[in-house]
């Protein structure tokens, strides 16, 4: 019967093989038929024994990741927001001089310390737009970074022949790292702090990483994730609070591809799709905003350079205004309708209460 194995190097000349069911070990020392090939395997290899016969395989069930649960009592602390010690330009948005700004925020920009996550299906002009807000900010001083892991040196010239604001924008392509492993890669320019990263896509990130460092899928994901927030509170070489627009591929059924918590730790959630089919208008919208509206449609179009329709989001505002203006209007009317007539007061009979 086959068994599964977590591998751990005790020494250099002894390997531990520990049964992932019923936790019982196996040593392999430097006379063991087998120590080289244990030795070979990188981190995170299962071990499957069968017999004599001995394969290895990624840790596809997360046996690594499980953790035994404490046995001492946890001193658990409480915090006061009043306490808190909050850097004040966490509050300060970055503005792009565009409609954006309204549509992105109350404050009127991006803001610092934030996580937006874009959706929408291939073609929609996501890499074209964000890319778009990205060189607006870099034109506002600020320090911006996209890490390409889809696009070549070569996609992006193409692009540059009808967006030449973009010239100067910062792209790492992780292309162009084949001999490097990715994640020390991608911590290291992170490290140098940035106002915002976009990253195209995170799937295709996570994906490279994972095969390049021989990493589950679970545990790729947690260290982008770790790595965002890490970025978010400013642990950088410049102190930056860094904000990342991350673009998600959708599944065939129109699903981002991501865990649950990935959903948990954005700020936002961004969709872009076209009004009525590939044909009709292209629009993007919030589905989740922490720090502004939701189901607002700002409408773009991508020709020659990138244009948002001010006026129309502008109208759309002043017109969802005047309904929720109206609507509190009657409501008032109808409250003084029943007041009048004393439609839903009480009067006291006795000891009981009824409607009159």
């Amino acid at each position: 019967m086959q068994e599964s194995y977590t591998i751990k190097k005790t020494s250099t000349k002894l390997f531990t093989l520990s049964n992932v069911a019923s936790k019982e070990t196996v040593k392999i020392d430097n006379t063991h038929p087998k120590f080289k090939y244990v030795s070979q395997q990188g981190a995170n290899r299962i071990i499957k024994i069968n017999g004599t016969k001995m394969t290895a395989s990624n840790d596809y069930s997360g046996y690594y990741d499980s953790k035994p649960q404490p046995t001492k009592s946890v001193e658990v602390k409480f915090t006061k927001l009043d306490d808190l010690n909050i850097d004040a330009s966490l509050f300060t948005p970055m503005p792009t001089n565009t409609v954006f700004d309204k549509f992105v925020s109350n404050e009127g920009g991006f803001l610092p310390g934030t996580n937006i996550m874009a959706a929408g299906a291939p073609g929609i002009g996501k890499t074209t737009i964000l890319l778009d807000l990205l060189s607006r900010l870099a034109e506002q001083g600020k320090r911006v970074l996209f890490i390409s892991a889809e696009m070549s040196q070569i996609d992006m010239a193409r692009y540059l022949q009808r967006f030449p604001a973009w010239g100067q924008l910062p792209i790492l392509f992780l292309s162009d790292y084949t001999d490097n492993c990715p994640k020390t890669v991608i911590e290291s320019a992170l490290k140098q702090g940035w106002d915002l990263v976009l990253t195209d896509s995170y799937t295709e990130v996570n994906d490279t990483v994972k095969e390049a460092c021989n990493l589950t899928r679970t545990k790729t994901e947690k260290w982008f994730l770790d790595l965002m927030i890490s970025n978010n509170k400013a642990n950088n070489d410049l102190k930056k609070y860094t904000t990342f627009v991350t673009i998600l591929q959708l599944s065939k059924g129109g699903q981002f591809v991501g865990s649950n918590k990935l959903k948990h730790m954005t700020t936002s959630m961004l969709s872009l799709d076209w009004e009525g089919g590939e044909n009709g208008r292209r629009y993007m919208e919030f589905s989740k905003n922490r720090c502004g509206s939701v189901n607002k449609k700002l409408y773009f179009s991508i020709g020659e350079g990138v244009s948002m329709d001010e006026s129309r989001y502008t109208r759309d505002l002043l017109n969802d205004a005047m309904l929720e203006e109206e609507l509190e209007s009657l409501e008032n009317e109808s409250l003084a309708f029943d007041k009048l007539f004393g439609i839903g007061q009480e009067t006291v009979v006795g000891q009981e209460s009824v409607e009159a």
